[in-house]
C-alpha cells in the first residue's frame, strides 16, 4: 500500500511510543487538510481491532465504567483556561469531575428539599449553633 501505511510511516517510528503519536497526530492532519473527515474517520476506524479493547477500570483508572463520546459548547475563554489547568488528555476528566460534583450537589439539594418538605425547617438556633462551630465562622 505505499506510503500510507499506519505500521511504519516513513523514516520509521524509530522510538518511543510518544514518537510514534506524534506521527500519527501530523498524518491525520495531513489526510485531514486533504480530504474530507467522514473518508479519513472512516480509514482510522478501519484499523481499530474488531473485538473489544481491555480499559482498566481500576479505582486509579480514568474511566469509571462505559464512558460516551459527546459534544458541549463552551465559551471559549473556558476552555482555554481548563486546557491550560489539564494539558494534553485531561479535558475530560476535568469536566467529568465538575459534571459529577454538580450533580452531588443537586442530590444534595434535592434531599434537603424533601427533608424540609417532611419535617419542616430547620431551626435558626440550630443554623446560628452551626454556623458557630463552623471551622472559619467569624461574627458579623
Amino acid at each position: 500500500m505505499g506510503g500510507s501505511s499506519l505500521e511504519e510511516p516513513e523514516g520509521g517510528t524509530g522510538g518511543s511510543g510518544e514518537e510514534a503519536l506524534s506521527v500519527l497526530e501530523q498524518a491525520l492532519r495531513r489526510a485531514l487538510a486533504a480530504i474530507p473527515p467522514e473518508q479519513v474517520l472512516q480509514r482510522v476506524t478501519a484499523v481499530f481491532p474488531r473485538a473489544p479493547v481491555e480499559i482498566d477500570l481500576g479505582p486509579d483508572s480514568r474511566f469509571h465504567g462505559r464512558v460516551a463520546k459527546v459534544s458541549v459548547s463552551m465559551p471559549e475563554d473556558l476552555t482555554a483556561e481548563v486546557r491550560a489547568r489539564t494539558g494534553p488528555g485531561g479535558f475530560s476528566r476535568y469536566v467529568t469531575e465538575a459534571v459529577g460534583a454538580q450533580l452531588r450537589h443537586d442530590l444534595l439539594g434535592e434531599l434537603l428539599d424533601e427533608l424540609e418538605a417532611e419535617y419542616g425547617p430547620v431551626p435558626e438556633e440550630l443554623l446560628e449553633q452551626a454556623r458557630r462551630e463552623w471551622p472559619d465562622y467569624e461574627e458579623e
